[in-house]
């Protein structure tokens, strides 16, 4: 569960990650959702929600040249995930299919805040921003908020506990 926003050739997300214990109990943790990739001379941001483990699955494999492994198109909904890629100055959507498919609006967002984070961008919001108003009302997403410029070659990475620009 996550809150994710892309505008603008900005990502946000923000670092809660939850999930049921083996042990019994939820587990509330703060993890890194936005990752830079060079595959040859391209610059690649991959924005991760849902399921954490399967995700980085996803980053590693992206770009590999490799087939889909096989464990992402087995999962089950508990360890479900989607990605937003950007890419040859292009933004994508994936899940555990892999298969990318091109975004067209000029903004979007996913994981379990994504209306939330939607709406306020409707309303003119930055994409960090939007995070921020998701992180208010979706129990699943929390500070702090990370950002990320997609298209740049050197990884400038952006860490806020507040809300402030």
């Amino acid at each position: 569960m996550t809150s994710i926003a892309y505008r603008d050739g900005v990502f946000a997300a923000d670092s809660r990650e939850t999930w049921e214990s083996e042990a019994g109990g939820t587990v509330i943790r703060t993890c890194q959702k936005l990752f830079r990739k060079r595959i040859g001379k391209r610059d690649v941001v991959i924005a991760t929600a849902g399921g954490t483990y399967a995700g980085m699955i996803f980053v590693d494999w992206y770009g590999s040249s490799k087939p889909v492994p096989e464990i992402l198109a087995d999962l089950d909904t508990e360890e479900d995930f989607a990605v937003l890629v950007h890419d040859r100055g292009k933004l994508f959507h994936a899940n555990h299919l892999c298969r990318l498919v091109e975004v067209q609006d000029p903004f979007t967002a996913v994981g379990s805040g994504y209306k939330a984070a939607l709406a306020a961008m409707h309303c003119g919001r930055s994409a960090r921003e939007a995070v921020r108003i998701a992180c208010l009302l979706d129990p699943y997403s929390s500070l702090p908020i990370a950002t990320m410029r997609a298209g740049l070659s050197a990884p400038k990475r952006r860490v806020s506990l507040a809300g402030s620009r």
